[in-house]
């Protein structure tokens, strides 16, 4: 018998989301009976494909989609129980992935300043025709408008960009196609503070480029003396904005059932010839999960973000070895940069996570560099390490009234862990990158080696913290804590551990005081020399070789970021720890007592003492103040800024005599 129904040429978003049938009225039955919002979209699959120019009609039109939502206050947000309910359901089994949660609109603003984007207006992006618009920080000859933004022209210079700002310190993407050259940024001088993306040169037409566009655009202009304003941070946050939920919405419509399609023979990217299309919202997830952390300084939206691009990626089989092809090298360093990001965010949120990477599922191998030494197998063992730090750390100070007692094997696994540490550090220290080659390549690689460096000294300063200073700080950001876990962050800012709970770690932990307090200093100012001597992007690059010294020396003079700041709460600790230190050698100095800070010497006596407590007291001021050199660069990005008031504060109270 023939049905009665028949299908709608046009179903609801939220019927075809669940795939069944919709009966096409507004609302329609099955949105009625829910009690669900009915909304309508017109399909983009099938029709003639017409290019780049059409793809970039699209993104438009898309953009202009989502500031209209957002003037008619139509705005959907991730709560905390969605998040949880999230992580509880994404767990991914031996059958394959699970379905992608639907993303929500980024938010607008960091997390201190609330989340609605103002209202704001938006047009088609113009030739530079018009004024207000300059080549690499040159002004126009009109009188200048209060606030000056980064953008860009193409594809071409979209990418080149990342490979000066962003590559060097998180190599995402496969090594530059073309040959590398000097950054080609304009600056638009604009009055409003209201992103309207009829001022921009070009506008992205890949969730990829979107994804690039937000973070670049979060860069003060070259020469820009006022790019520390309110007023020019208000604007390039609505723009970086405006550019990631694009992204966002852009990486779930392009998301289309490819598992069995071989990437290697699809289409490529308009960025990059090695990067296929069906790989892009991995990528660009990627980046947003960046964006959250280092922009917004919401890590729970972090690990959302990472955990989206895994599914994605697994979906695509990027954790499976292929054949090699021109494309798998890229497929690769998207594997292993999802995974990084997954244990980031698990590291930033105290939760497991979703994958391991020692499942027997991945057999993609590690990116490699082909240079002096591959940093990636000590760049995930640093991980694994400081995650389970991180760990230990939160057991030390969880304390729970059912099972009041450590385990007894819980000693001998933290001596076992610290050995495990100490035997990677030496392998960081026994082979260092010197290679003289130059590039955006060489760079990442140098640079990669010297964060896992950084990462496994932070995680040995985990592993002691709470034993070296069991009392709670006088400051911290509730952040960046990473022993607390969420429930502890809910409920206090500050952990208080009771007397009986400090007796018991004093008995179960295998090292005194003293000796925890020794390791966290000495991993401390490692992890300063690292940030102190970690290079600046160079966006006056040059393949010369002889241009190497004029590049390093012109490089600190930038309002650019010393780095992609996703170490910044590991980095934060260490300030702590140093300040702490310096804090009692200081005391005891001022009682004339320093027989008490022996432990802190260097082969100290009654007659060297004094000179001995100077030079350590100087050697813990430039540690902090390399750190704190590192966070002021790093702090164009809002989510480090906080941190970065902090630490101010914290570091002028510390010196006040």
């Amino acid at each position: 018998m023939p049905s009665t129904s028949r299908p709608v040429k046009l179903a609801c978003l939220a019927c075809r989301a669940s795939k069944i049938r919709c009966n096409g009225q507004h609302p329609c039955a099955n949105c009625s009976t829910h009690h669900q919002v009915c909304r309508y979209r017109p399909s983009r699959r099938g029709g003639a494909r017409r290019g780049a120019a059409a793809a970039e009609g699209l993104a438009l039109k898309r953009a202009e989609r989502l500031i209209n939502e957002s003037n008619t206050g139509i705005y959907v947000d991730v709560s905390d129980a969605e998040i949880e309910g999230y992580h509880h359901h994404s767990q991914i089994d031996a059958s394959g992935p699970g379905p992608l949660l639907s993303p929500s609109p980024v938010e607008s603003r960091p997390r201190r300043f609330g989340r609605v984007l103002e209202n704001s207006s938006i047009g088609f992006p113009s030739p530079l025709s018009g004024s207000g618009i300059t080549d690499a920080g040159l002004l126009g000859t009109g009188d200048r408008p209060a606030w000056s933004l980064r953008a860009y022209r193409c594809d071409q210079d979209l990418i080149n960009a990342y490979y000066v700002f962003i590559h060097p310190y998180f190599p995402l993407l496969p090594p530059p196609a073309v040959p590398q050259y000097g950054d080609q940024s304009v600056t638009l001088n604009i009055e409003a503070s209201h992103a309207n993306a009829s001022l921009l040169p070009f506008w992205p037409s890949s969730s990829l480029g979107l994804a690039l566009a937000a973070i670049l655009a979060l860069i003060p202009p070259p020469g820009d003396v006022h790019g520390a304003d309110d007023g020019a941070v208000t604007l390039r946050r609505s723009y970086a904005d405006l550019y990631a939920r694009s992204a966002l919405e852009s990486s779930e419509d392009s998301l289309e059932s490819s598992s069995e399609m071989d990437l290697a023979k699809g289409p490529r990217s308009t960025l990059h010839p090695d990067i296929p299309r069906k790989m892009e919202p991995v990528l660009a997830l990627g980046l947003l999960s960046l964006y959250e952390c280092c922009q917004r300084g919401n890590v729970a939206k972090m690990r959302v973000r990472a955990n989206q691009a895994l599914t994605v990626a697994m979906d695509l089989s990027l954790h499976t070895q292929q054949s090699p092809t021109d494309c798998f090298d890229a497929r690769r360093r998207c594997w292993w940069g999802t995974i990084f990001l997954v244990y980031q965010s698990s590291i930033m949120t105290a939760s497991p996570p979703i994958i391991t990477c020692d499942d027997l599922r991945i057999t993609t191998p590690f990116p490699e560099f082909r240079g002096c030494r591959e940093p990636w197998p000590l760049l995930m063992n640093a991980q694994v390490v400081l995650l389970r730090s991180c760990s230990i750390g939160r057991q030390l100070i969880r304390e729970d009234n059912n099972n009041p007692r450590f385990p007894s094997s819980l000693g001998d696994e933290i001596k076992h862990l610290d050995s495990s540490i100490l035997e990677l550090t030496a392998e960081a220290d026994r082979y260092r990158c010197v290679a003289n080659c130059q590039g955006t390549e060489a760079d990442a690689e140098r640079n990669l080696w010297a964060i896992s460096n950084a990462l496994l000294h932070i995680a040995r300063l985990t592993l002691h913290r709470i034993r070296a200073f069991p009392d709670p700080p006088i400051f911290f950001s509730e952040q960046c804590d990473l022993l607390a876990n969420n429930t502890i962050r809910a409920s206090s800012h500050h952990v208080q551990l009771s007397p009986g709970r400090i007796g018991e770690i004093n008995s179960l932990f295998p090292f005194t005081e003293q000796e925890s307090i020794r390791i966290c200093l000495q991993s401390s100012l490692v992890v300063s020399r690292v940030f102190r001597r970690l290079p600046s992007p160079n966006p006056t690059y040059s393949d010369a070789a002889d241009g190497e010294n004029t590049a390093w020396a012109s490089r600190r003079s930038l309002g650019s970021p010393r780095s992609m700041p996703y170490v910044a709460c590991g980095q934060l600790q260490c300030f702590y720890a140093l300040a702490m230190v310096l804090w009692r050698v200081r005391a005891a100095a001022y009682a004339g007592n320093l027989g008490s800070v022996y432990y802190l010497l260097d082969r100290p006596s009654v007659q060297t003492e004094v000179q001995d407590a100077e030079r350590l007291m100087e050697e813990l001021h430039s540690g902090m103040e390399a750190l704190g050199a590192s966070f002021r660069a790093d702090s164009i990005f809002e989510g480090v800024e906080m941190m970065a008031k902090e630490m101010e504060a914290v570091y002028e109270a510390t010196m006040m005599d």
